[in-house]
């Protein structure tokens, strides 16, 4: 259907990212959508990059093929890689549903349409508002910008509560864990400077074990790595700083956290774009403030996005 073919190769310029302040531009081919692509994907040509798309066949071939362009009422891991692209580069909200079913729904629809609008203005011949496709010039351009979202430099601040390098606080490397590949733990975007009391990392690996945390689990079976103890074990309102590092906050953990606080605790999530607006909300529902935020970028992340740093205080208990 001709509908499946608007997504003709066009100069498209790009947006200013909300996160690295930069322009970027992408230039392709001038030409009908139905003479097909010329250039990207072809022979000599580089095809998807960023970390978040080049390892997804399903987004390779959407890049080339008409017929595998992404509409409404697809669903799988792709799906959420695009979900991911769009939530990170600001185009707007997705509803928890469609993320967690990996479902391209009605606000993915949406938010695909505000992407493709101004000011980027992705149309196809004869169009005059945007459609809720995804085809190459759209995946193009998601890729483009996601490249220049997972190279952004490193904010020009330093925090008093977040490691803004792998290595940490200045400590000795030697008595620190290593990870399944033989190498010392990674410490970016965990918590520095802590209180005196009880110190817990929810779903840690010992990354902060150099700063007195120590690592539990409020879920048998939701997240990976070494046997750690449920925070059962641990007493109400006894401690004084929580760090989670891309580890989720079920609605078990969610209780446990408000359990085991202490008055005006804190606690430091570290998520990525995708995930941050689930973790506001969670922060909400805690009533906790927000004192910090910060945006890292990680190559070392396998999706590419980097870390969203929250320091929260907790709220003081009677």
């Amino acid at each position: 259907m001709r509908k499946q073919q608007v997504d003709a190769h066009i100069s498209v310029r790009c947006s200013e990212n909300p996160f690295t302040r930069q322009r970027a531009f992408l230039r392709i081919d001038v030409r009908s959508a139905d003479a097909g692509p010329r250039g990207v994907g072809q022979a000599g040509e580089v095809p998807l990059t960023s970390k978040l798309f080049r390892d997804d066949p399903a987004l390779q071939k959407c890049l080339v093929s008409d017929p595998r362009h992404i509409t409404p009422g697809s669903q799988g891991d792709h799906v959420t890689k695009i979900q991911a692209a769009l939530v990170t580069l600001g185009a707007g909200v997705i509803a928890p549903d469609e993320i967690e079913g990996k479902l391209y729904g009605p606000t993915t629809a949406r938010t695909v349409r505000a992407f493709k609008g101004p000011p980027r203005n992705i149309l196809g011949p004869g169009q005059t508002t945007p459609d809720n496709i995804v085809g190459k010039k759209t995946i193009a351009a998601l890729d483009h910008e996601i490249v220049a979202f997972e190279n952004r430099p490193p904010p020009p601040v330093i925090s008093l509560f977040v490691s803004m390098t792998h290595e940490g606080s200045p400590h000795d490397h030697s008595t620190c864990p290593v990870d399944t590949s033989g190498h010392s733990v990674d410490h970016m975007a965990t918590p520095i400077n802590p209180g005196l009391g009880r110190k817990v990392n929810i779903g840690g690996e010992g990354e902060t074990q150099y700063q007195g945390f120590e690592d539990f689990v409020t879920d048998t079976g939701v997240v990976g790595g070494p046997p750690r103890p449920l925070t059962d074990t641990i007493a109400s309102n006894t401690v004084t700083d929580i760090a989670l590092r891309s580890a989720p906050i079920t609605p078990r953990g969610e209780s446990e956290i408000r359990r085991i606080a202490a008055s005006g605790a804190r606690l430091t999530i570290a998520t990525n774009s995708f995930t941050l607006p689930k973790m506001e909300q969670i922060v909400q529902r805690l009533g906790g403030v927000v004192i910090e935020r910060i945006s890292l970028p990680d190559t070392s992340v396998p999706d590419g996005l980097g870390y969203q740093v929250l320091v929260v205080v907790l709220p003081i208990k009677p």
